[in-house]
């Protein structure tokens, strides 16, 4: 029973960490983590302020 035990252990840390190698390079990319510079961490775009407003009217009601 033991040796089942550390097989599934075994297993399921290999699956987590081929998962975290698998997500953390792009987060790196996009400066999510490890970011050292001043500007914020997360993801970029530019979006104009005009483009905003227009995605913001558009979950509105119209009356």
């Amino acid at each position: 029973m033991k040796r089942e035990l550390w097989i599934v252990i075994l297993v399921v840390a290999i699956f987590m960490g081929f998962l975290m190698g698998y997500s953390l390079p792009p987060m790196y990319e996009v400066g999510m983590i490890g970011n050292k510079s001043e500007q914020p961490a997360g993801l970029k775009s530019g979006v104009s302020k005009e483009m905003e407003e227009y995605y913001k009217n558009l979950s509105k009601d119209e009356e």
